[in-house]
């Protein structure tokens, strides 16, 4: 997995991170937080937030419905981690 993670980091054209206490609403936050324009996201979340994967791609997708959204869960991460 970290492979995979470092690959995907590397190729990013922006990497924001977010300590996952600041969000309380995915949609507002999201909408707040992501570019007008996003065609591609990738999202890595620490592993505590895994259950949360789900409900954070339905926000990603009400507040950007054209952008493609890919989830992955990292045991190492502590913050929620955007690739723009």
């Amino acid at each position: 997995m970290a492979y995979t993670v470092e690959t995907l980091i590397e190729n990013c054209g922006k990497i924001k991170k977010v300590p996952p206490s600041l969000v309380t609403n995915y949609e507002k936050f999201l909408n707040f937080f992501l570019p007008k324009n996003l065609q591609t996201l990738t999202i890595l979340l620490p592993y505590e937030m895994m259950d949360e994967s789900e409900k954070i791609r339905e926000a990603v997708m009400k507040t950007r419905p054209s952008c493609i959204v890919k989830i992955l869960v990292d045991k190492d991460s502590k913050e929620i981690v955007f690739c723009l």
